[in-house]
């Protein structure tokens, strides 16, 4: 039957348009393979290869149901088209203000954790399944595409960050065609709706996610970044589902790749799920099954209250950050909580996936602001781990509100079902939300404007630069791997007066010192300048006129390393060549090698 203005036209039981969001939701399992394999092998030990056979094949049999079933494919051919709008929009965005081509779409403000996760990565996949405490669904996910894609370390990070906001950007969709489909039945309801997110992507993204994202992937927090991904699924597979038995089930299978992705929020996520279970028991599960769903609930907020116990001694871990506004980014985040909570309870009662959409984000959100209220009144440091806690929350806080707010504006279509009074009460509604959203994106805007220079800087995306840095010289890099080839040597070592790309290269070309774990990477060799010289070795070390001016500058602090280098430089058989590097002024850099 043809959309009219009216949703009443529609029968009571009509199905509702379908757009891209089944087959875009029906992707995202395969993202099983990976998350399976690191599950298995942080926890169990087993090999990478079982978890990613058997995630393969769930995923396979899903899809094969999914598609024998004919129930994924778009019924609504606007919705689809408006929604792959949306998606090229959002992810064009995306790379036109972070893909900073000169730098091969990723860049690094001075942080050497980019490397760190390369030697993480290894350990976990030789030695070590348990290390970083299991937080290995990025280091798996990265050596999957390496392994099936045929990628290098800096091609696969780089897949895995832009993932996170392809994740977040499915997410939106997914939600708010679910949403609006399942409460109008209106295709227009649903086209507008669509419409409007993308205004909001528009402005909410390029203002602040994405000025967020830059910040945390330029000091190499990928796994921190990468915890928004399994956060993002678990927000849909919970509100997706008519039965409270799948949305109880999808809180327990995301509880478990969540604590394996990063473990920071997790006490959030399980006094999240806590909560919502125990709701669904009293609600939905029926007297037999309270009592039990009630324990569960009890045991979940227990594990909560001991993952935030095992928190506090990173009270007192330091680290590298910029200092944020974080006061003001706790007032803006609590009002945000305050205004979708009303919100939440405004909208109509028949909305719902859309109330449990905003009930899993105001219980994140809320226990998440509550925790930082209760830490900053401890007078606790506000260093490393507390400054980098509420990202998780702001980003799932920004989705729900982008997405009431775009699910409000497509109700707008159901004007002639209501009376004057209710027509107005709408339009009052979808204003207020809109206005809160625009709000509380300025106010956290204003709170993060200390990333704001190096984010222009990188959205500029031309020399000269002074906050990026390139996280790795690819061609340097590429230049490194055939003199390797052509010669049959060893690697024993690059030198650079960039720490960060010295801890990532090194790390990404197979050499970790023996004292990495202990030592922060090759921060030891960035110190020292100690390389692996002897018969069957090849030692680089980075040569331009700009390298030797750094060099000469932190000789203050790193004498050792200069030196080094100039020894290094001075003996015979040494071969230097100019390699091009878009990202500096002269558009060249220079690579000097020797070969034992």
């Amino acid at each position: 039957m043809p959309d009219t203005l009216d949703p009443q036209s529609s029968p009571p039981h009509a199905e509702p348009p379908r757009g891209l969001g089944p087959l875009l939701l029906l992707l995202t399992t395969w993202l099983l393979p990976a998350a399976l394999a690191g599950v298995l092998r942080a926890a169990l030990k087993l090999p990478l290869w079982v978890g990613a056979v058997l995630g393969a094949a769930l995923a396979l049999a899903v899809t094969w149901k999914a598609l024998a079933a004919r129930r994924v494919w778009p019924t609504h051919g606007l919705l689809a088209g408006v929604q792959a709008l949306y998606l090229a929009v959002a992810l064009g965005v995306t790379w036109r203000m972070l893909g900073i081509s000169v730098m091969g779409g990723l860049v690094s403000l001075g942080g050497g954790d980019a490397g760190n996760h390369v030697a993480l990565r290894a350990e976990f996949l030789t030695h070590s399944p348990g290390i970083y405490q299991g937080f290995t669904f990025f280091h798996t996910l990265t050596h999957l595409l390496e392994r099936l894609l045929g990628l290098d370390t800096f091609a696969s990070f780089r897949a895995a960050f832009y993932l996170v906001p392809g994740v977040l950007a499915v997410a939106l969709v997914v939600g708010l065609e679910a949403a609006v489909g399942r409460l109008s039945r209106s295709g227009r309801a649903a086209v507008v709706a669509q419409v409007a997110m993308l205004a909001a992507t528009a402005f909410a993204w390029p203002f602040l996610l994405l000025r967020l994202l830059h910040y945390h992937q330029g000091e190499g927090f990928y796994a921190h970044l990468f915890g928004l991904v399994p956060l993002a699924l678990a927000w849909l597979a919970y509100a997706l589902p008519a039965s409270a038995w799948a949305r109880c089930f999808a809180l327990a299978v995301f509880t478990v790749f969540y604590r394996y992705t990063y473990g920071l929020n997790l006490g959030d996520f399980l006094f999240t799920c806590g909560v919502l279970v125990a709701l669904e028991g009293t609600a939905s599960l029926g007297r037999r099954y309270r009592p039990w769903a009630w324990l569960v609930a009890l045991a979940l907020l227990g594990a909560a209250a001991y993952a935030y116990w095992r928190l506090l001694p990173l009270a007192h871990s330091g680290g590298g950050f910029v200092p944020h506004a974080h006061e003001r980014a706790l007032r803006v985040q609590s009002w945000a909580v305050a205004g979708l909570l009303v919100v939440r309870f405004l909208i109509p009662r028949g909305d719902g996936v859309e109330r449990r959409l905003l009930d899993f984000a105001l219980l994140f959100a809320g226990v998440n602001a509550a925790v930082q209220l209760a830490y900053f009144q401890a007078k606790l440091p506000v260093d490393y781990y507390i400054l980098k806690y509420g990202l998780h929350a702001l980003v799932l806080l920004l989705g729900a509100a982008m997405l009431v707010a775009s699910a409000r504006f497509g109700a707008l279509l159901a004007w002639k079902a209501q009376a004057p009074r209710a027509r107005a009460w709408s339009v009052a509604l979808a204003v207020l939300v809109a206005v809160l959203l625009v709000e509380v994106t300025r106010g956290w805007g204003r709170s993060f404007k200390a990333y704001t220079p190096s984010y222009e800087e990188r959205v500029r995306g031309q020399p000269p630069f002074t906050m990026n840095d390139a996280l790795e010289d690819r061609e340097s890099i590429a230049l490194i791997r055939r003199v390797l080839r052509d010669s049959g040597k060893r690697f024993g070592g690059l030198l650079t007066s960039s720490w960060p790309r010295l801890n990532f290269s090194n790390a990404a070309l197979g050499w970790q010192p023996a004292d990495w774990a202990g030592g922060n990477g090759h921060w030891s060799v960035f110190e020292n300048g100690a390389v692996k010289e002897g018969p069957g070795t090849c030692v680089f070390w980075e040569a331009s006129a700009a390298d030797w001016e750094t060099y000469r500058r932190l000789a203050t602090d790193f004498p050792r390393l200069e030196a080094s280098v100039q020894r290094l430089h001075a003996l015979p058989g040494r071969v230097c060549q100019e390699h091009p590097a878009p990202w500096v002024p002269g558009g060249t850099r220079t690579l000097c090698y020797r070969c034992d």
